[in-house]
């Protein structure tokens, strides 16, 4: 049932490699001439080379000197350029040594302040340490006494008499003096009125009784002749109440001045009896005390 099967295996021949292919000589179209040169017909070598020897020897020893010289140029600068190295290879030294030296200063003048900053501040912490215990000291030395007396003036500790007398005596006292002042007061407002209506009466009778008197002796003058002529006794009549006049104006101008004085004096009396009240007060108060 099977179909019969079978590997084959096929193999080209190997490409040989194409030979190069002939160099191309184009066909001549000329005619070939020779020409038969013998030796020495041309130029001697012995005679010809002799010009360009000299001048390549000259050339190459020129070359050569100008090599030398540029060997010994550059020796030159190699030899400069070696000072220069060790000069500055020894500045650089030394600028190191000094950078060395600067940086050693640099660190100690830091380490110095560093110091001095520590000293510094152990210093202020020890005055500010002292400076604390004296103010507690101080504090605490007047604190008990401090508060005693700020309870004192604040009321909390008293004396009991001082308290009393402040609190109940005083007042009781600056009202009674006050009522006694007052009282006089309006006995003297009382008085000054009393007296102002008596003054002021006693102006009204006197300015009547002297309009009265004027009125009189001006009608006493009318009853006189048509002439002129007045009686003596008429003038006598005249007269007196003329001068009844000038006493009664007098004796008016005396009680006006009685008054006045009979004012004063009430006034004084008043005073009197003010000042004796108030010293009566002040010795009751002295007394109660």
């Amino acid at each position: 049932d099977r179909i019969e099967e079978a590997d084959v295996d096929v193999q080209t021949d190997a490409f040989l490699d194409r030979p190069p292919s002939p160099l191309f000589i184009p066909q001549s179209t000329g005619k070939d001439i020779s020409t038969q040169i013998e030796a020495g017909d041309l130029f001697d070598f012995d005679i010809e080379v002799k010009p360009i020897v000299e001048t390549l020897v000259g050339k190459t020893v020129e070359q050569a000197l100008i090599e030398v010289a540029e060997e010994e140029e550059l020796a030159e600068i190699r030899e400069q350029q070696r000072e220069y190295e060790e000069i500055r290879n020894a500045e650089l030294i030394e600028l190191q040594r000094l950078e060395e030296q600067e940086r050693r200063l640099r660190a100690e003048k830091d380490r110095r302040m560093k110091q001095a900053q520590e000293a510094l501040r152990s210093e202020q912490d020890v005055a500010q340490k002292i400076a604390a215990r004296a103010f507690a000291k101080a504090y605490l030395q007047d604190l008990v006494p401090s508060v005693f007396n700020n309870l004192r003036e604040n009321g909390y500790f008293y004396d009991p008499v001082e308290h009393e007398i402040e609190t109940s005596f005083m007042p009781w006292l600056i009202d009674r003096t006050m009522t006694q002042v007052n009282q006089l007061v309006l006995g003297r407002t009382i008085l000054d009125s009393i007296i102002r209506d008596v003054v002021n009466q006693r102006v009204d009778n006197y300015e009547k009784l002297a309009e009265a008197l004027k009125q009189a002796v001006e009608g006493g003058v009318d009853m006189g002749t048509s002439t002129g002529d007045v009686p003596h006794d008429l003038e006598q009549n005249i007269e007196q109440p003329e001068s009844g006049n000038g006493e009664l104006v007098f004796n008016m101008e005396n009680n006006i001045n009685d008054g006045v004085e009979t004012s004063a004096l009430l006034n004084d009396e008043a005073v009197d009896e003010r000042e004796e009240e108030q010293t009566n007060a002040d010795d009751d108060a002295g007394g109660e005390q």
